[in-house]
């Protein structure tokens, strides 16, 4: 695997992790806590000391404080652990085959596609149409009470851009579907600004993994 093609993977820990600002960290708010305390028992007056449950109370409060922040510490944690563990699982879909949705796709070569078309209940009738670059209509499918999930499998189209119309009729009102094609996945990155993770597939580009319906073997 060229690592070349897979971005962001060092950036995965500083993208989300957020960084906890130097001072502020649980053992900072302890000193300065102890340094208050130390300031507040060395200052009071004697005519007039502090009743000693004052002192359980602050005790009590800090330590509520102390167990909030390091949850927080470690929620940073996990999610930055989280995020460089997806980035590296990710890694492993190169090369493999994913279901994604797309009106469109640009093919470099001669190539047959596959793949399916979520159906609505009720659909009486799923039309397919495939367009070239121009607007002309290059190949057209038609199925009837189609149910579930509906396959397909298109002729050979020749190197070129293609837009997919796919409509669902039902009591003579069309409603828009799109359809979802198998395509290999080229490149495997993470913005650097955080965010999803994106699967770069031939043909269609950048996709997040969270589109993703099905994986495959290669």
């Amino acid at each position: 695997m060229a690592l070349a093609n897979i971005n962001g993977l060092d950036n995965a820990s500083a993208a989300r992790s957020g960084g906890i600002a130097p001072g502020n960290d649980v053992g900072s708010m302890r000193s300065e806590f102890l340094q208050m305390m130390v300031a507040q028992i060395n200052n009071q007056d004697p005519l007039n000391p502090l009743d000693g449950t004052q002192y359980v109370t602050q005790l009590a409060q800090f330590s509520m404080v102390e167990g909030i922040e390091q949850m927080k510490v470690q929620g940073q944690q996990q999610a930055t652990l989280l995020d460089t563990l997806q980035v590296l699982g990710s890694t492993s879909l190169m090369g493999k085959k994913v279901t994604v949705p797309t009106q469109s796709i640009t093919l470099d070569k001669a190539e047959a596609l596959t793949g399916d078309i979520p159906v609505p209940p009720g659909t009486e009738k799923l039309t397919m149409q495939v367009l070239d670059k121009n607007g002309t209509l290059v190949h057209e499918q038609e199925w009837q009470h189609p149910t579930g999930e509906q396959a397909f499998s298109l002729p050979e189209l020749p190197e070129g851009d293609y837009d997919f119309r796919v409509t669902a009729e039902r009591d003579g009102v069309k409603a828009p579907l799109s359809p979802y094609l198998t395509r290999t996945v080229e490149k495997v990155s993470l913005p650097g600004g955080g965010g999803d993770i994106m699967l770069g597939l031939a043909g269609i580009g950048q996709v997040s993994l969270f589109q993703v319906t099905e994986f495959g073997q290669p």
